[in-house]
């Protein structure tokens, strides 16, 4: 027993050395994953989870190590401790090993005595060692070297880097905390405790030291509860400092900034729940009189607008319990003026609502800080501005008559108007004026209770008795229900200008063409030749053998039809109003023919389609030979306006040479203004030379034409009693070759095209006084061109001046063109009137519209019209009315935009009324 009790002393103390070898490779090993950790750390500078992860995976290894370390120290057997035994005791004999391998089963006394012996030797040997030489202190050498080296670089790093060392130990030693990771940026938040009011935005800047960053500056905003980090750039308002602003903060977060894997400590941000209006309505209830219902809308601006002396209810909604709060309202007043506030108490309707009521008198802004239920105020107070919507008055526009008009006495004008309240009207009134008498009001609604009224009349200007010269002036009023007796509105001014009926006359003259003219008498023409034809188809069909009462009763239906028509047309003429002379002729044979016809209409309705061919033919022969009374003087009035279709020809171009002639003077004149800047040395508008060359160019090539076309109009006319037109008419082509402004006029192309602004004009003035010169000449189509009818021989005294009032027609087609006697001044100059003192067109004042007698419009075929003038036919003036269409409403064009003519371009007897309607 003695010999186990010492090998186990051994066993033990073996064990103990080899146990401390183990722990100090342990130890060893935790120096090294506790380097690596750091460094790791250090480098990627991990979060809270990946810290926790890498210290429980460095723990588990270290202790897996650990245990197997001791396992592996502890498995130390009794022979290998009677080895180590004999190994300490250096003998030759190895006592240890012996005695423990002598066996006493089945001995003999004496081996058994000599085994006992030597049991007990070694056991006294054994014994005899003393501990310190028992303990392996060899094994333990290279454990405790393999510690010093592991742990030598991890004193090393604390020492020299002392502020690294404590920062990565905090983070390993406890991975979970909220330590930032070490580097060499330092980190001052403003401010340095973050609050925020409740859905607000919250400023953050931080001041960088420790040197310039190299990497971005990134700001991290990481939610409660949650690992996930969002990063945000931030703005930079320095070397060192940057900011980043949060909008609408509603829960608490933790902010930090970065630069790379450098960061600042997380920070929370509290968040103040300050009492904040989350909706709004306002419930509106206008003044009795308005009858209308009170109205609630959402408070989605911050504007409140009511009519005057309506009650505002104003609810608001907070996201906390709320206190009494009160509300300021500030009126609006004059500049200089100090307001005096006014303070109205606030009523709570639920817990976190609170309501306002006041009276909308006048407009101002409203002011209320909300508090809840602490006594916590709102970070701002909410600001509205209350506009206190007067009560309009109504607006009237009268859409006809326009805002002027022309009309001669014997007119009918038409009123039509439109009144609008913006609750409703209670009455409307027309009022009449006219210089030297009392204004004349008639009620048109004397009670009205919708918002909108629509007027419509007529008024016979010849029941009131007007004269030439005079000017109506014709307005709407309207008025409200409102008590203040304020709510009154009209409409603009119109103006009717009384005039005679040949200026009427002159101004359908002046729009109408050569085309038109003649459509008029191919129109009498076609309405009588169509009656003829039904009449000699009836007389066809009652020639025929046998007889046949269908197709007499067939060609009997088509001739009233074209009687009927005939009629119809001719009644018209003879009721339209004659603008030229000839159209007097032409009136007076419309009026005739129409009675024939009408006559001829009744035979054939009493005529009998089965009655016997001699009847029959009878009949058709006093139809026929009652038409042909009529066909006579027609004939007669269309060949004279066959004639003067072909007069009017040459007279379209003495009004073609005039158009030329104008443009030229009009060129000379915008040349002469860019060679005059020039000269002051402004050449700014040189380059305008060019278009202007090409505008040369075009009005010689029109010259070209104009002479090609008047050589072919005049060498088609045949009929002798214009042979001294087309004898004239030569006579200045011949001129025209000989003076040859067209070779002046491509000399001035030239100059003007390589900007020679002084000989370009020299060039354009020249051409211009050769044109003028052509006109001058006593030659009867030279006169033509200035405006002046050619006097030539014919068999009726109407057709000369129907002649002049052709040409006079034409002439004043020319834009910038009014009749007069001298060229230049007068007569080829813009500006100027007519012989009966009305202004010609293409001036402004023939833009005017017109009121007068009946006058049928006809269009030729090639213009789309019929012959019959059907198209154009109405019971008022189809001129007047084309012109209205092209005239703004009132409403579409305010009166301070337009434009005032110059007074030098407005006839005499117009001038004043003008003047008054383009005067605010």
């Amino acid at each position: 027993m003695q010999f186990e009790s010492a090998l186990s002393r051994v066993r033990r103390l073996q064990r103990a050395g080899r146990w401390l070898t183990a722990l100090l490779f342990a130890a060893s090993l935790f120096a090294l994953l506790a380097l690596s950790a750091g460094l790791l750390d250090a480098w990627l500078a991990f979060e809270a989870a990946a810290r926790t992860t890498l210290v429980v995976t460095a723990l588990i290894i270290m202790g897996v190590a650990t245990l197997t370390l001791l396992f592996i120290a502890s498995k130390f057997s009794q022979f290998r401790a009677a080895q180590a035994a004999d190994k300490i005791l250096n003998s030759p004999r190895k006592p240890a090993s012996a005695a423990l391998s002598l066996h006493t089963e089945n001995a003999t006394p004496l081996s058994e005595l000599l085994a006992d012996r030597t049991r007990q030797s070694a056991s006294a040997e054994i014994a005899a060692l003393p501990a310190n030489r028992i303990i392996p202190w060899r094994s333990t050498g290279p454990a405790a070297i393999a510690l010093l080296c592991a742990s030598l670089p991890i004193i090393i790093i604390a020492l020299a880097l002392p502020d690294a060392s404590s920062t990565i130990a905090q983070r390993l030693l406890n991975p979970s905390a909220d330590i930032a990771p070490w580097s060499k940026f330092r980190f001052e938040l403003d401010p340095a405790k973050p609050v925020v009011v409740y859905g607000g935005e919250l400023a953050l800047s931080v001041e960088i030291a420790g040197g310039t960053p190299d990497q971005p500056v990134e700001f991290l905003v990481r939610r409660p509860g949650k690992s996930k980090i969002q990063r945000l750039p931030t703005f930079r308002e320095s070397e060192t400092r940057f900011s980043r602003t949060l909008d609408s903060v509603s829960e608490p977060v933790s902010i930090a900034f970065a630069i790379g894997k450098a960061r600042s400590e997380w920070h929370t941000v509290e968040l103040l729940l300050q009492p904040k209006v989350l909706a709004g309505k306002t419930t509106i209830t206008p003044p009795a009189y308005t009858e209308r219902e009170a109205f609630t809308a959402a408070l989605d601006s911050n504007e409140i607008a009511a009519l005057e002396g309506s009650e505002v209810v104003l609810s608001l909604t907070s996201n906390r319990p709320l206190a009494p709060s009160e509300l300021i309202f500030t009126p609006a007043t004059a500049p200089g003026i100090e307001p005096i506030p006014e303070e109205l108490q606030g009523e709570i309707t639920a817990s976190d609502t609170v309501t306002f009521r006041w009276i909308a008198t006048r407009p101002g802004t409203i002011s209320t800080l909300l508090r809840d239920v602490r006594g916590t105020p709102a970070a701002a107070p909410l600001e509205l501005t209350l506009k206190a919507v007067p009560d309009q008055a109504p607006v009237v526009d009268l859409t006809s008559p326009p805002r002027f008009l022309l009309a001669t006495p014997s007119s009918a004008v038409k009123i039509n108007g439109r009144a609008e309240d913006d609750f409703s009207l209670s009455k409307v009134r027309l009022i009449r004026t006219l210089e030297g008498f009392r204004d004349r009001t008639r009620t048109v609604a004397p009670a009205v209770n919708d918002k909108a009224f629509e007027f419509g009349d007529t008024i016979p200007l010849s029941l009131l008795g007007v004269t030439p010269g005079q000017i109506i002036e014709l307005f709407l009023e309207a008025s409200d229900h409102n008590p203040s007796l304020l709510g009154q509105g009209s409409s603009e001014i119109s103006r009717i200008q009384i005039i005679t009926e040949e200026d009427y006359a002159y101004r359908i003259r002046a729009k109408t063409t050569l085309e038109q003219f003649n459509a008029r008498y191919q129109a009498i023409a076609e309405a009588l030749r169509n009656s003829r034809e039904s009449l000699e188809k009836m007389k066809d069909a009652a020639k025929k053998d046998p007889a046949d009462p269908k197709a007499m009763a067939s060609a009997q239906e088509a001739a009233k039809k074209a009687h009927q028509d005939a009629a119809e047309l001719l009644k018209k003429l003879a009721e339209d109003f004659p603008a030229f002379e000839m159209e007097k002729r032409l009136k007076e044979i419309a009026k005739n023919a129409a009675a024939e016809a009408n006559k001829n209409l009744a035979q054939l309705g009493q005529f009998d389609p089965k009655a016997p061919a001699a009847d029959q033919q009878k009949q058709i022969d006093e139809m026929l030979e009652r038409l042909g009374a009529q066909e006579k003087q027609q004939e007669q009035l269309q060949k004279d306006a066959a004639l003067m279709a072909e007069a009017g020809k040459i007279m379209e171009m003495a009004a073609k040479f005039q158009q030329i002639y104008q443009t030229q003077q009009s060129l000379a004149k915008r040349i002469l203004t860019i060679a005059e800047e020039i000269h002051k040395g402004n050449d700014t508008n040189r380059r305008l030379l060019k278009s202007l060359a090409d505008t040369q160019e075009k009005n010689r090539e029109a010259l070209d034409e104009f002479a090609a076309e008047l050589k072919k109009r005049a060498d088609a006319i045949e009929n002798p009693a214009l042979q001294d037109m087309v004898d004239s008419t030569k006579e200045f082509l011949d001129a025209l070759a000989m003076s040859n402004p067209q070779s002046v006029m491509d000399l001035g192309t030239k100059s003007g095209r390589q900007g020679a602004a002084e000989d370009a004009y020299v060039q354009a003035e020249l051409a211009r006084a050769l044109l003028e010169n052509l006109m001058s000449k006593p030659n009867p189509f030279a006169q033509a061109c200035q405006g002046k009818c050619q006097k030539f021989s014919v068999p009726s005294p109407d057709i000369y001046k129907t002649m002049e009032q052709l040409l006079e027609a034409m002439m004043c087609q020319n834009p910038g063109y009014s009749p007069g006697d001298g060229q230049g001044g007068g007569g080829m100059g813009g500006g100027g009137t007519g012989p009966t003192g009305n202004a010609a067109p293409g001036f402004g004042m023939t833009d005017i519209p017109v009121l007068g007698p009946q006058r049928m419009m006809f269009e030729p075929p090639s213009l789309g019209g019929s012959a019959d003038g059907k198209g154009q036919t109405g019971k008022t003036n189809p001129l007047a009315q084309a012109s209205e269409t092209e005239i703004l409403a009132p409403t579409e064009i305010p009166r301070e935009t337009r434009t005032a003519p110059d007074p030098q371009s407005i006839p005499e007897p117009y001038r004043e009324a003008v003047k008054t309607y383009f005067t605010p």
